[in-house]
């Protein structure tokens, strides 16, 4: 008489075999939706800081049809610590400045008046000095520091060189050694998804056959 009861109970569960495989299928979708979003989040990423970089070369001719030239950094090796890494944002500095208004003391020669150290706001003294108007909040930080930085769509600073003059000021001498790939204008980049070549230029790339091959993940412009 107890012989069914039994077999119906056993009839009602689930075998170890059917729980791994349920498990499994459970695990797997999991992977697949994760993968997924890590892969349209870093599109997103590369996506936004694509039209940044666009945004802010437009901005840069409107500061060199302005004031002659394009931005020279004035401390182009100052960094910021962001999480465990250390990022160099001195370039990055300088194009916040040269293009909200908001301060010139990042800008090589730049004077004027106002505060020459950037408070996140533009007050009448400096805003003939703007070139980006109404200048998206999520194109700049200051990551709880005196220093306001450009960043790109991974909230790292960008990275900016302004080229090298193409002539020696020294009559007769060699003209400076190149900074820039562009030779005429600037480098300008992000480092994108690579997190280990972080201090990296472009002038590197150049003369490592590895490191110019990590640096097509870069977002730049040469």
């Amino acid at each position: 008489m107890k012989l069914p009861a039994l077999r119906r109970s056993r009839s009602a569960g689930f075998t170890l075999v059917e729980l791994i495989t349920v498990v499994s299928v459970i695990v797997l979708l999991f992977a697949l939706v994760a993968g997924a979003y890590t892969y349209a989040d870093k599109s997103a990423k590369r996506n936004r800081t694509e039209v940044s970089i666009r945004v802010i070369r437009s901005a840069l001719e409107n500061y060199r049809e302005k004031f002659g030239a394009y931005p020279q950094p004035a401390n182009p090796s100052e960094s910021v610590a962001i999480a465990d890494a250390t990022y160099i944002a001195g370039g990055g500095a300088c194009l916040y400045q040269a293009l909200s208004g908001d301060g010139f003391n990042q800008i090589e020669g730049a004077d004027g008046l106002g505060n020459p150290t950037s408070d996140g706001q533009v007050d009448e003294n400096e805003a003939a000095n703007v070139t980006l108007t109404d200048m998206p909040r999520e194109l700049w930080a200051n990551n709880n520091s005196s220093l306001y930085y450009m960043v790109d769509g991974f909230g790292h600073p960008i990275r900016y060189i302004k080229a090298a003059p193409t002539q020696s000021p020294t009559p007769g001498q060699p003209p400076p050694q190149a900074t820039t790939i562009n030779l005429s204008t600037y480098d300008i980049w992000s480092y994108g998804e690579d997190t280990k070549n972080i201090t990296a230029t472009g002038i590197d790339t150049q003369n490592d056959t590895t490191l110019a091959r990590e640096s097509s993940k870069w977002i730049k412009n040469w």
